[in-house]
């Protein structure tokens, strides 16, 4: 008789608005090591996520007249479809953008957004944007969490736009336990360790 194991999937719940942290397991990743990912959509094939404390130094410039111009800081969301530019608003200000949870919304339609920065109607400090994204199939980060690169965080932040900040990183692994403490103070460039 022949001993059969069952993978049971992790995801039996929604990963929807969660957070997912990375270990220190990831030390060696350059995409995502020290990275916060905040799970924006979840399908029966897959996940889509950005990573919020990821800024790019790349900026993206509208020009409105001759006289004044939009300059926006692009953030790095993931290594998929990076031809393709995402915002994370806190208000739902047109139809197209999709709600992740509470005042939380994401979508694509970037051209809608420079209108509202050039009419005054939204303020740059409430969303990011993000030059791709993050994404799983449903099995591939199952095993990624199974072999603990990741850390999920199911307290939903009431403001997910402060994890764009230096070392928040370091402040939500501290506050995993104790465990994680002695990865709280590590530098962002590994190699000076």
């Amino acid at each position: 008789m022949s001993k059969r194991s069952f993978h049971v999937k992790l995801f039996f719940f929604s990963m929807k608005g969660k957070l997912l942290i990375s270990s220190p397991g990831l030390l060696t990743d350059m995409i995502f090591y020290k990275s916060i990912i905040l799970i924006v959509d979840q399908t029966d094939e897959d996940i889509t996520g950005f990573i919020l404390n990821r800024p790019s130094n790349l900026f993206m410039n509208k020009e409105i007249d001759s006289s004044k111009k939009i300059k926006i800081e692009l953030n790095y969301g993931g290594p998929v479809s990076s031809y393709h530019y995402f915002l994370l608003k806190s208000e739902k200000k047109y139809p197209e953008i999709l709600n992740i949870y509470d005042n939380i919304y994401w979508g694509n339609n970037i051209e809608f957004l420079f209108n509202l920065i050039e009419k005054n109607k939204v303020d740059i400090n409430d969303f990011i944007l993000f030059q791709g994204y993050s994404g799983w199939g449903i099995d591939q980060l199952d095993d990624e969490i199974e072999n603990n690169f990741w850390i999920i965080n199911n307290t939903k932040e009431n403001d997910v736009f402060k994890l764009k900040e230096k070392n928040s990183w370091n402040h939500q692994i501290k506050n995993l336990g104790d465990k994680y403490i002695p990865w709280s103070n590590s530098p962002d460039d590994i190699t000076l360790n």
